[in-house]
């Protein structure tokens, strides 16, 4: 009997797990919506949405605010999100720089700090550089009455998820096998998430930018390598190796360059920064490329064009594969693309299907340069909408 008992109490709070995370997700996409149209929008009974949203108003997840509906100015009492009772810690470990942010729970930076770490090998000299960092942010949080529900970290893949491990990221040296998730926790004594930092890259747009009115995009992340995630219907797609959304080793270059995957012609080959300089004709920053460009030097004007028609073939791939409603770009690279966008959404649709060329969206990343430690927070903030009980009791 005392089984059975066990057995429905587990049950039980699953289903409330599962009514929760329904409401949020109503919650977080109207950014503003009444008990009734929560009901609608949910079909739960109006018992149910009454208990619950009690619950999480009193857990500070969410507030009520008053607005005024109608010509007699009746007012509705409406719900959103309460940034203010809970922070998030995001990392981005880098190939050459780091950066960690403090959040709100809506993604509103509080704290921000980025260092160079080219010079630093190892995650041993790495973690040392980002662990005052992050006893910073614990604490001001501390200070100020919030809860940190979490880290999330960005860093250069692949990686076993379930184990918390990093698998042999290329150009990243020392990093092959460890265990980068279970050290965190230890540190910090918070709950961690570890995840490819192209992935965060586009839960970033999933949860606070574009994507919150946009369910299936592609990002893509250009810099030192080239990376790519994939949101459809909401959810991050992964594959079956982790390895969905690679468009950095799409074959571009037919007979081209051996690729560090082992395939050839990769867009990695062609598309980063390093490989951009290397054929410049003797630029060696993008800096100075923009400026020959700019001048009409015929070397790195030709460079610039191959490397634009290099991203328009690209994307076209990318939609043809994946069919999404947008493709954002960004990255380290982009800002030296970002003028060309125009004419190239207009390369792009004209190389699409004739029914859906006025639909395709190519658009800028909402966060910059900081849009994988945005989308690192991220990670945790799509945790508590998919599991709130377990992120918001969980007290490691």
């Amino acid at each position: 009997m005392k089984v059975i008992n066990t057995n429905k109490q587990a049950y039980l709070q699953q289903v409330k797990q599962q009514n929760i995370s329904t409401v949020l997700n109503v919650i977080w996409e109207q950014q503003s919506i009444s008990r009734v149209e929560i009901i609608e929008k949910t079909g739960l009974t109006s018992g149910t949405i009454s208990n619950l949203t009690k619950e999480l108003i009193q857990l500070g997840i969410i507030r009520e605010y008053e607005t005024v509906s109608g010509a007699v100015g009746r007012r509705r009492i409406m719900l959103g999100f309460n940034p203010d009772p809970y922070r998030i810690i995001g990392i981005d470990i880098g190939r050459s720089t780091i950066e960690v942010v403090l959040t709100d729970l809506t993604g509103n930076v509080l704290l921000s700090v980025e260092e160079n770490t080219a010079h630093l090998r190892g995650p041993d000299q790495i973690l040392a550089v980002i662990a005052p960092h992050v006893n910073r942010m614990k604490e001001k949080a501390a200070a100020s009455g919030g809860r940190v529900l979490g880290i999330g970290t960005a860093v250069p893949g692949p990686m076993d998820l379930e184990k918390g491990i990093i698998l042999s990221p290329p150009n990243f040296p020392g990093w092959d096998g460890y265990p980068l998730r279970e050290e965190l926790t230890e540190r910090f004594s918070l709950p961690t998430h570890i995840e490819d930092d192209s992935c965060t890259c586009a839960l970033a747009e999933r949860w606070y930018g574009v994507g919150r009115n946009s369910r299936d995009l592609v990002f893509i992340t250009m810099g030192m390598g080239i990376g790519g995630g994939v949101v459809t219907n909401g959810e991050l797609v992964r594959g079956t190796n982790g390895l969905y959304a690679q468009v950095g080793h799409m074959s571009i270059v037919p007979r081209g360059e051996t690729c560090v995957c082992g395939n050839y012609g990769c867009w990695e080959t062609v598309g980063t920064i390093q490989a951009i300089l290397k054929r410049s004709g003797g630029a060696r920053t993008m800096d100075e490329l923009k400026r020959l460009v700019r001048e009409g030097n015929p070397e790195a004007t030709r460079c610039m064009e191959d490397t634009l028609a290099y991203l328009e073939m690209a994307i076209i791939n990318v939609f043809a594969m994946y069919d999404p409603e947008q493709v954002v770009l960004g990255g380290r690279l982009y800002p030296y693309l970002s003028d060309y966008i125009v004419e190239l959404r207009q390369r792009v649709r004209q190389r699409t299907f004739s029914f859906v060329k006025d639909r395709v969206q190519i658009t800028s990343a909402t966060f910059g340069t900081s849009q994988s430690v945005i989308g690192a927070a991220a990670v945790v903030f799509g945790k508590l909408l998919a599991a709130p009980l377990d992120t918001l009791f969980d007290e490691r």
